[in-house]
């Protein structure tokens, strides 16, 4: 393995979306090199950015201990120590053996600094070696405004882009984006491909000088994350020599066995941390939905089948963009949502009655957490077809191997008692909401 040590370009001009067909799975060409997922890791050496957040820390278990490569590099803010401590209480089982494999490196930097702020010496090794760029980095807080998510998620990925743009063995540079970047888009299905709106780069500009979009040609976001997410993606799109996979996770829950079940950092699970919310402060539930059935899918999808998907698509040179959602997983309703939350919730006799209300009727104000969690009423179908011919893969990455005996209506009610037992030991929390 290669030796490690411990620690700007500029973007080149459109950048042609181009994805691997299912036939590519049986041309002799295509697998003349790697003829399995696992082969093809062996030969690469990988630069992950959020190593220490939720689906980064997922997929540096998996490429330390489900697959074999050359070696992690792996960004980390601060300190070693900081990183170490990070991970000895999200994965406190599992960083040991990880860290004594010997394949990962923790680099000290930042993504908003130029060169990530890694020591020459350091960054001129990776440069040689470096064949694939994982970024994972964001801050998904959906309460900061635009600037700030865009100084904070935008421009870091761009200046990113351009730093692996000069290592010369890069084969794939990962952008992990999301599913609710087109959050402007009207209720119904959202292909895996990229829905311009207007200009860019001077969205990007005025952004940067004011803090706001000065033309009328941006639609209405859910959340300036969303925004700043899709933003992001035009621009990165815009590089042909770039070879881009962008993947747009959905809404991501706690693991179904890996690293663990029910892995999630704090505040990673936005739907545990919905549930955590409701149960300990209940509050008028009144939902404005397309249906009310409350019959619309509350997209989310585990962790590790999300890190799954991203190795198997990186492994078989899959450039584009693909969803991680529902889809590849179960889809769920907010009325199967609303009614766990409801058989599980440990003071059933603080609750407002009725409960939750489901209305079609946009003059009725919502309640406070539908206001929030605004994605909760609306009924996006998140294409994954993309993914589709990976179910049939064997190996340590399997899609079927984690999916088969898995009950995913078992596994949610597990999530809300987990919930509800933190809520009953903690009689005093109060919704930060």
């Amino acid at each position: 393995m290669q030796q490690f040590g411990t620690s700007s370009a500029r973007l080149a001009p459109v950048y042609t979306v181009r994805r691997v067909e299912p036939w590519t799975l049986f041309c002799p060409i295509y697998y003349t090199m790697h003829s399995t997922p696992v082969a093809f890791f062996q030969h690469q050496t990988i630069f992950l950015t959020g190593g220490t957040g939720s689906l980064g820390g997922c997929l540096l278990f998996k490429l330390a201990m489900r697959v074999d490569t050359q070696g992690i590099y792996v960004l980390v803010r601060g300190s070693e120590a900081r990183a170490k401590v990070r991970w000895a209480s999200t994965m406190p089982a599992q960083i040991g053996p990880m860290l004594a494999t010997g394949k990962i490196q923790l680099v000290v930097g930042d993504t908003k600094e130029r060169d990530c702020g890694i020591a020459p010496a350091v960054l001129a090794e990776m440069a040689g070696c470096v064949t694939l760029v994982i970024h994972c980095a964001a801050n998904i807080s959906l309460k900061a405004p635009l600037k700030q998510s865009v100084f904070d998620n935008c421009i870091p990925t761009l200046a990113l882009a351009q730093l692996a743009g000069t290592f010369p063995n890069l084969s794939k540079f990962v952008h992990v984006s999301t599913a609710y970047a087109n959050t402007f888009l009207p209720d119904g299905v959202v292909e895996e491909k990229i829905y311009p709106v207007g200009d860019p780069e001077r969205h990007l500009s005025d952004i940067v000088d004011t803090g706001s979009i000065t033309q009328k040609d941006v639609p209405e976001f859910t959340w300036p994350y969303g925004f700043a997410k899709h933003l992001t993606e035009c621009l990165l799109s815009r590089n042909p020599r770039l070879p881009l996979l962008i993947v747009r996770p959905t809404t991501i829950a706690s693991a179904i066995s890996e690293p663990y079940p029910h892995y999630s950092p704090p505040g990673a699970c936005p739907m545990s941390t919905y549930i955590r919310i409701y149960m300990a402060a209940p509050d008028s539930g009144v939902f404005r939905v397309t249906s009310s059935t409350a019959d619309n899918v509350v997209d989310e999808i585990p962790v590790d089948l999300v890190a799954n998907l991203l190795l198997l698509h990186v492994a078989h040179g899959t450039t584009g963009i693909v969803h991680a959602g529902a889809q590849s997983y179960v889809p769920r309703t907010l009325g199967q949502l609303h009614a766990t939350i409801l058989a599980h919730i440990p003071r059933p006799e603080r609750l407002p009655q009725p409960p939750f209300q489901y209305v079609t009727d946009a003059r009725i104000e919502e309640g406070r957490y539908a206001t929030f969690w605004r994605a909760l009423g609306r009924d996006w179908n998140f294409s994954t077809k993309a993914s589709e011919f990976l179910t049939n893969i064997e190996g340590p990455l399997s899609i079927r191997g984690l999916l088969d005996g898995h009950d995913a209506a078992a596994f949610m009610d597990e999530r809300a008692r987990l919930v509800a037992r933190e809520i009953a030991d903690r009689p005093k929390h109060k919704s930060k909401l």
